[in-house]
């Protein structure tokens, strides 16, 4: 599962690199943005979560790239469309160590509700 978060943050390097504007951002408040972005998260959006999981569990490498590509774009769009999180920053550890934290909550979530099922 670290190569898969590898690859999405190689992915919203890219992404942010390619488009880092020049206005200053306000500082960075890690909380909040993964709480927003937990806030804003969708049943689609776990959706991709649990099916990126699978695949990795199934060691699916295909799907698993398939899947990251689609957090990815999850995340960029979570991020910057809810969360007032500045393009520039998509690329800064600060953003990354609050993605991390957001999929580790995600992941928490998902397998809670499985094992409720479970009872």
């Amino acid at each position: 599962m670290r190569h898969v978060s590898g690859l999405i943050f190689s992915v919203l390097f890219v992404a942010s690199s390619a488009n880092q504007g020049h206005a200053t951002s306000p500082p960075f408040e890690q909380a909040k943005v993964v709480q927003c972005m937990l806030d804003h998260t969708t049943v689609d959006d776990e959706t991709v979560f649990k099916n990126l999981m699978i695949a990795a569990l199934n060691d699916d490498s295909g799907s698993v790239k398939s899947y990251v590509v689609q957090m990815s774009s999850l995340l960029m769009n979570l991020a910057l469309t809810k969360c007032e999180v500045g393009m520039s920053m998509l690329a800064d550890p600060q953003f990354q160590a609050a993605a991390r934290i957001y999929g580790q909550h995600m992941g928490e979530k998902l397998m809670k509700k499985a094992f409720d099922k479970l009872n």
